[in-house]
């Protein structure tokens, strides 16, 4: 056998996903000092696993990583080797945010907008999809939802900003402080919105929201509410990004109503759980 084909054959077998066993029913309560766990090393992790007729539950597995205190309830079932399901409530108290984009990288496409975040933030995430046998998401299945809040942001120079500070006239600094920030997001498909929410930063209050799509094109509102009134437009993806002046959606004492939407998706889950 030649090493080409010897090294498709090691590939092919690394590539094989992780099957939970049927007809088995298994209990464990666990205290684990350390662990591999989304590109981070864990450390005192305890709750309990369920591993049941080919359905894998973590519970309320708490845990530290980066001084950052965490809580996952995760449901992992393979009814086909190519059609896994994944469904997980991940709560991230004191993270900071570009941790959070290294241990779930897949949230730079589902949450662009935290890379232009750096800082200290809440973060809770509720989602469930199918995946193939590489663990690639089946995007037609994919929905949840996100929330992050955080207080001290610093926005991070980039074009866009610097395109949208010159309309919206906001002061140049040095750094461009964030004074608090609570997002609301979900999913559905190819389809992600982000739920009108406020911004304060320096003298400047911002309402913004809108929807971008897993291709990367977007389309938002943003509005100065005070101390002036002003309306802008975003849309277009990065390579293409149109910005202007816009009538203004939000009124000024717009005030965001919180949807609960990572509740309720963590609710969902949480009955699959005990239904299987």
């Amino acid at each position: 056998v030649s090493e080409q084909v010897k090294d498709e054959k090691n590939e092919e077998e690394m590539s094989e996903p992780f099957l939970v066993p049927t007809n088995v029913n298994l209990t464990l309560n666990t205290q684990i000092k350390n662990a591999n766990l989304f590109n981070q090393t864990a450390t005192n992790l305890g709750g309990k696993i369920y591993v049941k007729d080919g359905a894998l539950v973590l519970e309320e597995m708490g845990f530290i990583c980066n001084a950052a205190k965490l809580q996952l309830t995760a449901m992992y079932r393979t009814p086909r080797r190519n059609h896994i399901y994944v469904g997980l409530d991940y709560h991230m108290v004191d993270i900071n945010i570009e941790e959070l984009v290294h241990m779930l990288p897949q949230l730079d496409t589902i949450v662009p907008m935290l890379n232009s975040f750096k800082g200290k933030a809440e973060f809770h995430l509720a989602a469930e999809t199918y995946t193939t046998a590489d663990y690639k998401i089946k995007p037609s299945t994919l929905r949840g939802a996100c929330s992050i809040a955080g207080k001290d942001l610093v926005v991070m120079d980039s074009e866009t900003f610097t395109k949208m500070s010159k309309l919206l006239m906001f002061n140049k600094k040095t750094e461009n402080v964030v004074d608090s920030i609570s997002a609301e997001i979900t999913v559905y498909k190819k389809e992600i919105d982000v739920y009108p929410l406020c911004v304060t930063m320096d003298n400047y209050k911002v309402a913004l929201g809108g929807r971008h799509n897993l291709d990367m094109t977007f389309n938002y509102d943003v509005n100065v509410l005070s101390p002036i009134y002003l309306g802008v437009n975003v849309s277009g993806n990065i390579e293409d990004l149109n910005i202007k002046l816009a009538k203004c959606k939000y009124a000024k004492d717009f005030r965001p109503v919180r949807q609960g939407k990572v509740e309720q998706q963590s609710a969902v889950l949480r009955s699959i759980i005990r239904e299987s």
